[in-house]
């Protein structure tokens, strides 16, 4: 039963008789009576502990306790990523899977493999040099490329496959060759199903390609940048070359533009290919058609497109030296053309019909009638005559050999120039040329031999055949005899007049 409850106030009597008879007190349930060192005694107390109802700091204690096992859960994760990571690479570095790379990447191209100091880290894949070498039935015959990286994704650590965005290579050599009959294409049978190397882009950023004898490539394209895409919207793979030099056995070099290449099967598409003058970035000559690369006897024809470009470009810096300026090709039947046979006694043959260009001029140098031209008629404009009017022909090239046919420059009151010229192998030059003067330039020179070689007008001008011979460095023409031939058939009608230049002025060199 509950203790009776005390007064609330006592009065003075009542507290006296409290402090002389204090009231014995309620024993103390949970305490515990202990003796003090100095004899006394006392009850001992266990303290008790508040235990109030705190909601709120429960809520806290319950989320710190939430978090601290998502930390823990969230580092035992990492831990296990960094051990799975860890030991794939460990993996993609040991011998097993670079075999396992060497065979995908095999049964993918078709060729032998060879990777040299292949690493892996988790970005990337990257190995100091990869060749690979295809059988002789191939028109590949080898692709070697050095400081190769390419950017993978997770599936290439499996080892199922090689997957990623792209596969770059500082500088690689690609050779092409004329394939033999007969042999294989491929050194590794293909992959069932889907190939195990899929790549988006291949790039290199300074290829060098070979056709031909790699030895004595027939074609060689130097320091390109190549980007090559196996799978595109039209199912064709592409390659894209930009930049280069461009060097064609027989030929002076020229500069490489851009390429935009596509392949259909056994054949090759060059949907354009533009090359510029090594000297020179006004004026190109595009070039496009098909190649077949496995009929190595059937020639390819490849259309071209000349725009302000300079002779020399075409015709070599030999032939040009003699015609010079810059061109457009014209319409014509058989010509605007490169025929080019890939096989092993490869050849190359071009032509082009064309004028010269509406802003520029074609000039003539270097055979000696025009200085004799030039003192006859006592005008120094022969001595390199210049066509500012519409000049035309068609140049041929086959190698070294160098024609220009049906030559028509014309020059309006002064001289035309028509006929044919070639440059042979060993350079020796061979041609015959048709050179019409301005009748009423005839009839106002004061050396009257020019008139009696000359044949009779037509069309306003006096015509001389001539013809061509020596070399590109040293032209010669027969102008000189056909004047002697003139004044010995001419008698005394060929009087000279005082202060002209006789025949033996003429001959005698300066």
């Amino acid at each position: 039963m509950p203790a009776p409850s005390e007064p609330e106030k006592f009065s003075i009597d009542e507290m006296m008789e409290r402090l002389r008879y204090p009231p014995a007190e309620a024993p103390v349930d949970d305490g515990e009576l202990v003796t003090r060192a100095d004899g006394t005694q006392a009850i001992r107390v266990r303290k008790r502990k508040r235990r109030s109802q705190q909601p709120r700091k429960d809520e806290l204690r319950q989320q710190r306790r939430t978090r601290v096992l998502q930390v823990s859960s969230a580092v035992i994760l990492v831990l296990l990523l960094a051990f799975t990571v860890g030991i794939s690479i460990i993996y993609a570095n040991s011998a097993p899977f670079r075999k396992n790379v060497v065979r995908m990447a095999s049964q993918s191209s078709g060729a032998e493999v060879e990777i040299e100091q292949f690493r892996v880290n988790p970005s990337s894949a990257n190995a100091i040099q990869v060749t690979l070498t295809w059988p002789a039935g191939n028109a590949l015959h080898s692709l070697s490329s050095r400081m190769v990286s390419a950017a993978i994704a997770p599936a290439f650590f499996l080892g199922k496959s090689l997957m990623g965005e792209e596969i770059t290579a500082q500088d690689g050599i690609l050779i092409l060759a004329a394939p033999q009959a007969g042999e294989p294409l491929r050194a590794v049978p293909p992959a069932e199903g889907s190939m195990p190397v899929h790549f988006q882009r291949y790039g290199v950023s300074r290829l060098q390609v070979r056709v031909g004898d790699p030895a004595q490539p027939v074609i060689r394209l130097l320091d390109t940048e190549a980007s090559f895409r196996a799978l595109v919207d039209n199912n064709r793979p592409q390659l894209l070359l930009n930049r280069g030099d461009i060097a064609i056995r027989g030929w002076h070099n020229l500069k490489h533009d851009r390429s935009h290449i596509e392949f259909r099967g056994r054949e090759m598409d060059i949907v354009g290919m533009r090359l510029l003058h090594e000297s020179d970035n006004r004026g190109f000559l595009d070039l496009s058609g098909t190649v077949t690369l496995y009929q190595p006897d059937l020639p390819s024809r490849i259309a071209m497109r000349v725009e302000n470009f300079l002779l020399t470009g075409i015709a070599g810096p030999e032939m040009g030296g003699l015609i010079s300026g810059r061109i457009h090709s014209v319409t014509a039947l058989d010509s605007n053309q490169l025929t080019f046979t890939p096989g092993p006694e490869s050849a190359s043959s071009l032509a082009v019909s064309f004028r010269n260009s509406p802003t520029h001029t074609i000039s003539l140098s270097g055979f000696p009638f025009l200085a004799s031209l030039a003192r006859l008629l006592e005008d120094n404009w022969f001595e390199r005559p210049v066509f500012e009017g519409e000049a035309t022909g068609t140049l041929r090239r086959v190698g070294p050999v160098v024609s220009f046919e049906d030559l028509n420059f014309e020059q309006k009151g002064r001289m035309i120039l028509r006929g044919n010229l070639s440059m042979g192998a060993d350079r020796r030059l061979s041609g015959q040329l048709e050179i019409g003067i301005a009748e009423a330039m005839v009839r106002a020179a004061s050396n009257r031999r020019i008139d009696a070689m000359a044949g009779p007008a037509k069309d306003g001008y006096r015509w001389i055949n001539l013809t061509v011979s020596g070399n590109v460095r040293n032209p010669i023409d027969n102008f000189l005899e056909l004047l002697d031939t003139s004044k010995t058939s001419s008698g005394s009608t060929a009087i000279p007049d005082a202060g002209v230049p006789s025949f033996e002025d003429l001959t005698t060199p300066e």
